[in-house]
């Protein structure tokens, strides 16, 4: 239990009254006299030990309580200093350290980058609870965790938390496709429960109109989870298209991974007929097979068929701009070496446009070190389009 939260009774029964119930009325609940109402409301001691039902009460029960009500409040306020202290500095650079993940939420629930960018005019608040403790070594440990986030304005900002400072107290003055950043421990006093910072988010503007082009994220769950792993979280399990969420568009790349694994071994022999591998082998080192696909969508969370749009033979640097940042999650290392760094690997990549970068792309490996004659293994058809086509549409 925190040392800045002191024990307060929870029976609704008087301090004074409970030492004459039990020498005078014996088994009677509760005294006639002093509580006459069961809902009657107590107030409670300076201490946080006692309640009683009046003044009266509490002068009556003085001389016997005084004692112990002055060394518990000198504990309180001793063991409250010594927690605010702690908990203040602790929050300090808790911030400090873990600005990073904060950027990623912030600028994109500010909009920053886009034509709705609010970062000249908005702030982004994020209020955190602590879960505080006393240690074996009597040293607070504390474990924060997101209560909320919002975007607000300059003037809301002023109006919540100036008339709690100084005349010159401030906002921070605004940069462009930066976000200003707000973090609040409500359990602090006055002063000390709020840390002020600015981040920036290189090639926003570009994350935005390139790569995730009018697609939605929630921010707010991508914050709270990369404050409760203690790192940042790449943001792309988190982004989905509009008019969509974040479950369906999950639903909808393993409705596709389910269907690439039903014809793995077909989309191989089409990309080695669509490369030629048989007559040119080396194709494998330097292209990949491209197959773009459309999937039906009967309503949210429930697909249908699943048809080839197009395919066609692609190098390896044409691919490479569908790589090109790091946002695409813990995935990118392992396909990248499978795009990239494996010679001897025949490659077939299989993309859903309709889905957010990062998610849109399954891969098909077929380990080719193994095949001796690819001429005898994978034999060549003219009409691969029509065979893969026909063979996963019907």
């Amino acid at each position: 239990m925190s040392s800045a939260r002191p024990h307060v009774p929870t029976a609704n029964t008087c301090g004074n009254c409970d030492k004459h119930l039990r020498v005078i009325h014996y088994v009677t609940p509760r005294c006639h006299r002093c509580l006459p109402d069961e809902t009657t409301e107590l107030k409670t001691c300076e201490c946080h030990l006692v309640r009683y039902c009046n003044a009266e009460c509490q002068k009556n029960d003085w001389e016997a309580h005084r004692v112990a009500c002055r060394i518990a409040r000198e504990s309180t306020e001793y063991s409250r200093s010594l927690g605010v202290e702690a908990r203040h500095l602790s929050f300090v650079d808790w911030c400090k350290h873990s600005r990073e993940q904060f950027v990623f939420p912030a600028l994109w629930a500010l909009g920053a980058g886009t034509d709705a960018d609010r970062t000249a005019t908005h702030l982004f608040i994020i209020y955190i609870d602590v879960d505080e403790e006393i240690s074996t070594t009597d040293k607070p440990r504390f474990k924060r965790r997101i209560k909320t986030a919002k975007c607000a304005s300059e003037a809301e900002v002023r109006q919540e938390f100036a008339a709690r400072y100084s005349s010159e107290w401030k906002v921070l003055d605004a940069m462009p496709l930066c976000a200003r950043i707000f973090l609040v421990d409500d359990g602090l006093p006055y002063g000390l429960e709020l840390v002020d910072q600015m981040a920036e988010g290189i090639g926003i503007t570009e994350l935005r109109s390139q790569v995730f082009p009018d697609m939605k994220c929630d921010w707010l769950a991508l914050l709270e989870d990369s404050v409760a792993a203690g790192e940042s979280i790449p943001p792309v399990e988190y982004i989905y298209r509009p008019n969509s969420t974040r479950t369906v568009d999950g639903l909808r790349q393993a409705h596709t991974e389910k269907w690439k694994a039903s014809y793995g071994h077909h989309f191989a022999f089409a990309a080695s007929s669509a490369l030629d591998v048989p007559q040119h082998p080396n194709r494998i080192v330097t292209h990949c097979f491209v197959v773009h696909i459309d999937v039906e969508e009967k309503q949210p969370g429930v697909f249908g068929k699943t048809t080839i749009r197009t395919a066609k033979m692609a190098s390896l640097a044409e691919l490479r701009p569908l790589f090109l940042c790091d946002v695409q999650g813990r995935g990118s290392t392992y396909m990248k070496e499978i795009l990239f760094s494996q010679p001897n690997v025949l490659r077939t990549l299989i993309i859903d446009d309709s889905l957010p970068y990062g998610r849109n792309i399954q891969v098909v490996a077929a380990d080719m070190s193994k095949v001796s004659d690819p001429r005898t293994f994978y034999p060549y058809f003219s009409d691969w389009f029509a065979r893969i086509k026909g063979i996963v549409e019907k």
